[in-house]
C-alpha cells in the first residue's frame, strides 16, 4: 500500500512538472508541445477563457475517444484520468500566472526557455512513465489505438502529434486567420522530448512493475501476467522509449 502511496505522489509530481515544462514552453514564445497546441491556439482565439481550461476539455475529449475506440474494452479505472487531466489544468493555470507578464529579451533567450521547458516537460513525463500509475489522456488515446489495430506504439504516438498539430493548425487559420502558436518550437518540443524522456527513465530506473487489478473473492488466483490498470501500459511505453 506504502508502494502505491508513493508512486501515485510520483504521478501527480510528474503532472505538475509537466505544467511546469508547458507553461515555460509558452513563455519561450516560439511555439507549444504539439498535444498543449490546439489548447494553445483556442487560448489565444478566446483570451477570456484559460488555457487550462481548454487543456481540460481536450483532455475530455481525448478520454471520450478512447471510450468510443476501446467500448468493452474501456477499464473504468481509465477514469482515474478525469482528476489527472483536472491537476495538469490547474498547475499549467497556477504556473502560467507566473509567467503572465514574462517577455524573452531576445531569441537566444527564448532558445534558452524553449530549451529548459522541454526539459522539464520531459521530466515530468518521465515521472509519470516511472510511477506506472496512469497514462496522461493523450498517451492513454494513443494505447488504445495500438490495443485495437496492433500498430507500433512509438509510431503512433508520432502520429498522434502531428495530428494535433494538424488540428491545431486548421483551427489557428479558421479563428485567427494565420498561423498562431505553431512555430520552430513545436517541432524542436516533437523531435526532442521523447528523446529526454528515454534517458530520465533509464536514469531512474525504468518503469515500476505494473500494478495488479484487485482479484474478487471468489475469483482464482491472479496470474503473474495480469496486466497493468491501463492495458498495454508498460509494453506500450517500452515499445515508445525503443522507437
Amino acid at each position: 500500500m506504502k508502494n502505491v502511496v508513493l508512486r501515485a505522489c510520483l504521478l501527480a509530481l510528474g503532472i505538475i512538472i509537466m505544467a511546469l515544462g508547458i507553461d515555460l514552453i509558452v513563455a519561450a514564445d516560439l511555439g507549444n508541445s504539439p498535444i498543449s497546441s490546439f489548447g494553445y491556439v483556442l487560448t489565444k482565439a478566446f483570451p477570456g477563457i484559460s488555457f487550462g481550461v481548454f487543456m481540460f476539455v481536450w483532455n475530455m475529449l481525448l478520454l471520450l475517444g478512447q471510450i468510443i475506440i476501446l467500448r468493452k474494452q474501456f477499464h473504468p479505472l481509465a477514469l482515474l484520468q478525469i482528476p489527472i487531466s483536472l491537476l495538469f489544468s490547474l498547475a499549467i493555470d497556477v504556473f502560467g500566472i507566473f509567467f503572465a507578464t514574462f517577455e524573452p529579451i531576445n531569441y537566444a533567450h527564448s532558445l534558452v526557455l524553449l530549451a529548459l521547458g522541454i526539459a522539464i516537460l520531459a521530466l515530468g513525463v518521465a515521472c509519470t512513465v516511472v510511477a506506472n500509475v496512469a497514462m496522461n489522456s493523450g498517451e492513454a488515446l494513443v494505447s488504445a489505438i495500438t490495443t485495437k489495430t496492433g500498430w507500433n506504439f512509438g509510431y503512433t504516438k508520432v502520429g498522434f502529434d502531428l495530428s494535433c498539430v494538424a488540428i491545431a493548425v486548421v483551427a489557428s487559420v479558421i479563428l485567427m486567420g494565420g498561423i498562431v502558436g505553431i512555430r520552430e518550437g513545436t517541432v524542436l518540443a516533437a523531435a526532442c522530448t521523447g528523446l529526454i524522456v528515454n534517458v530520465f527513465v533509464r536514469s531512474m530506473g525504468g518503469p515500476r512493475p505494473a500494478l495488479k487489478k484487485p482479484s474478487k473473492p471468489s475469483a482464482s488466483p491472479a496470474s503473474p501476467d495480469t496486466p497493468c490498470e491501463f492495458s498495454g501500459s508498460v509494453q506500450s511505453r517500452a515499445e515508445w522509449s525503443e522507437a
